[in-house]
């Protein structure tokens, strides 16, 4: 939004629109996919009642927009690992999420499921939401990166923008130490 941002709980970054999903899902493996993605965000309508219809229908319109198949009315442990990721992003954007962090997103997906994991962060980048990935994937780096940052010990090491496709040396380098500097 322009503005910098330094929250100093998890609560006030996710206030103000922050949202990671981790490499291993916090998810409750009982509930339903729907009870996950609502879970401490829940809509209530008059007297405090629980809105579930209105959560559902938030939540279509969510995976609409990602063009995701989400089962809502599963358990979470039935289902694969392509599906409970999903179903955090889903959660993040049900929360308004500006920025989304993905921490090693492709670790644990098959390469169909990394494609259309990549193909879902594309639409959310390109309708304005800001898209995060750590990642140590040269070849993600450059089928997909719009900008690379190489970051140790919390300093920012290299960072440039990037042609998808283009030439990733001197990232690696960086990566690796052998030399680099902030472009």
């Amino acid at each position: 939004g322009g503005r910098p941002l330094e929250p100093h709980t998890p609560k006030e970054g996710i206030a103000r629109g922050v949202a990671m999903v981790m490499q291993h899902f916090a998810l409750v493996p009982v509930f339903t996919a729907l009870e996950n993605i609502m879970l401490g965000a829940e809509p209530v309508r008059g007297l405090g009642v629980l809105d579930v219809d209105a959560a559902r229908t938030r939540v279509r319109a969510i995976a609409k927009d990602l063009g995701a198949e989400l089962d809502l009315d599963v358990p979470v442990e039935t289902l694969g690992v392509g599906d409970r990721q999903r179903i955090e992003i889903a959660r993040a954007l049900y929360r308004d999420a500006k920025l989304l962090i993905l921490d090693e997103p492709t670790a644990v997906l098959t390469k169909t499921e990394a494609s259309l994991l990549y193909a879902m962060l594309r639409r959310l980048a390109d309708a304005g939401t800001g898209i995060v990935v750590v990642t140590h994937k040269m070849d993600e780096v450059r089928a997909h990166a719009d900008v690379v940052t190489v970051m140790r010990k919390g300093t920012v090491l290299f960072s440039r923008a990037i042609e998808r496709g283009g030439d990733v040396d001197d990232i690696t380098k960086a990566i690796m130490g052998d030399g680099g500097g902030t472009h």
